[in-house]
């Protein structure tokens, strides 16, 4: 093994990467914040209990390490949200809701694929009624069109229809199990052959189950198929959040789906997918989670989304939507090392919102100059030669003018002049 490889499902940003991963998130984060949402930096290693009392499948994902103080197992974090829960539950045990939250960081999953994975999430927290799944879509859409994206969707979809309409079907166990799994790949051929084993009033209403994708008028055809009242209760939060998105003028962002049953086995409620017809997989994913706070034992509603960072950095680079990075300015060489006179003219060019690196390297400094134009700067700024002139600015390699005088007051005269 070379010590230059990393672990398979790993990765490393160099730094044009990292500073348009950096674009994505402050651009995400002002939104954020203009929501009301505030920021939470949550640990990277929790007790496994913490995870494992919310979805046990959340212990099978986990790096697993043993805490040599106490002997417990931890876990390398591979979900945020029962982190933000037991938080709530603890350090804001006395405080009213409601609680509007967001983080970034990475989750860890020992998994085929990626094993790290880039989030951006925020939840909103101790408020039961639909406003508060609309609030999250509101949201969503409002990051997404910050950073530039137009033709995406969310898929909306409900967390207890699915359950509501197999009991009415009488599937339970593994025959339930089987559909949903169907269902999750929408495989007609195979739900057919599976139908074949209900009566013909149960076999029609389950192979309907893969039309209810699309516009508002899939909740109507919802409401006719199924009656029971855990369907028909998800059906109707899912008009009220639709009325009240429409009124917020993003109804057509929204595309409900109804024919699987997605998010975390916690979720309870309204569930969110996030696509864009030139990216495979989902940009993000969520859901209303009800249940989850009282493990940690205060009793609180909750819903949230989380943003995958590294699908969003391959679909803006894939749309060419990235904004430049202001450019690397000055590059300043000091023969003499009189660090006065190179200080005083970075900080001075700094204070006048340039960039300005200094050079540290011994070696010849026309070797230096050249260094700094492959590094794609645009000025090079030689002090103290022994010649005269004594201080040169490149703008080429090759190319150069004496800075008579003070230095500085040369820079600007040449600049105003538009090299």
């Amino acid at each position: 093994m070379k010590l230059t490889e990393i672990p398979k499902g790993f990765k490393t940003l160099l730094p044009e990467e990292a500073a348009r991963r950096e674009q994505i998130v402050e651009k995400a984060k002002r939104v954020l914040k203009s929501w009301g949402y505030e920021p939470l930096v949550l640990p990277t290693v929790e007790f496994l209990e913490t995870f494992k009392a919310v979805e046990p499948t959340l212990e099978e994902l986990s790096f697993k390490l043993v805490d040599r103080f106490t002997g417990r197992l931890m876990a390398v974090r591979p979900d945020f949200t029962p982190q933000v829960a037991r938080v709530v539950a603890s350090s804001f045990k006395d405080d009213e809701p409601p609680f509007r939250f967001f983080y970034q960081g990475k989750v860890f999953r020992d998994k085929d694929g990626d094993r790290e994975v880039g989030q951006l999430g925020f939840e909103l927290i101790g408020v039961p009624e639909v406003e508060a799944d609309a609030e999250v879509v509101a949201v969503v859409v409002n990051v997404l069109k910050e950073l530039g994206l137009r033709s995406f969707q969310i898929d909306v979809g409900h967390a207890s229809f699915l359950e509501g309409a197999l009991e009415e079907l009488g599937l339970e166990g593994e025959e339930r199990d089987e559909v949903l799994e169907i269902l999750s790949h929408k495989d007609y051929s195979r739900l057919l052959l599976f139908s074949e084993r209900l009566e013909d009033g149960k076999r029609s209403k389950l192979l309907a189950l893969l039309e209810l994708y699309g516009g508002e008028e899939v909740l109507e055809r919802a409401l006719k198929l199924f009656k029971n009242e855990k369907s028909t209760r998800a059906v109707e939060e899912l008009q009220q959040a639709y009325k009240i998105l429409t009124s917020y003028g993003f109804a057509e962002n929204v595309i409900f789906d109804l024919s699987e049953k997605k998010g975390m086995e916690y979720h309870t409620g309204i569930t969110y997918e996030v696509l864009h017809p030139l990216y495979g997989f989902p940009l993000g994913r969520g859901g209303r989670y009800d249940t989850l706070l009282k493990k940690f034992g205060r009793p609180l509603s909750a819903t949230g989304m989380a943003l995958n960072t590294d699908a969003l950095h391959e679909l803006l680079e894939k749309k060419g939507l990235f904004k430049e990075e202001a450019e690397k300015e000055f590059y300043l060489i000091d023969l003499k090392k009189e660090l006065h006179l190179a200080y005083h003219l970075a900080r001075e060019l700094r204070k006048r919102g340039y960039t300005v690196t200094r050079d540290i390297v011994k070696r010849d400094y026309k070797r230096s100059v050249e260094v700094a134009f492959k590094k794609g700067y645009r000025f090079v700024v030689v002090l103290n030669r022994e010649s005269e002139p004594k201080h040169l600015i490149y703008t080429s390699p090759n190319e150069w003018k004496p800075l008579k005088g003070e230095p500085l007051k040369e820079i600007e005269r040449i600049l105003n002049g538009r090299l």
